[in-house]
């Protein structure tokens, strides 16, 4: 395990068997992957970022579990499913998409097909 990944977790250590469940996933199921620790996110790209763990809140405290990693991912749609958090539209025809995963059965295929499809939209961008 990657010093940084440990040190990003330092915080919430009950969630890191989270992350590493989505990282193995990530890794296995998409090539050429690289995983950059940031001070706010984990960011997974190809040749540009897809997607990223976070805790950013993307409900309120008290409709959060007390364990819990937040994927984001970015389509060229606005993806509909009552499991996605939060969607935005920072720039046009770009959709920026929130999946709380509080368990590993979360990390199903639904949510994995999302990041497969991010990481071909990243790749095909300029």
């Amino acid at each position: 395990m990657d010093q940084d990944i440990l040190y990003f977790f330092d915080g919430k250590p009950e969630a890191l068997p989270l992350y590493e469940a989505f990282e193995k996933k990530v890794l296995s199921e998409i090539g050429s992957v690289k995983v950059k620790v940031q001070k706010t996110q984990i960011a997974f790209s190809n040749r540009h970022n897809f997607a990223f763990v976070s805790f950013l809140p993307v409900r309120k405290a008290k409709e959060r579990p007390k364990v819990y990693i937040v994927v984001t991912f970015g389509l060229g749609y606005r993806a509909k499913s009552p499991r996605i958090d939060a969607a935005v539209e920072p720039y046009p025809g770009r959709f920026t998409h929130h999946v709380l995963v509080s368990g590993s059965e979360d990390i199903d295929e639904e949510l994995m097909g999302w990041v497969r499809e991010a990481a071909a939209f990243s790749a095909g961008k300029r």
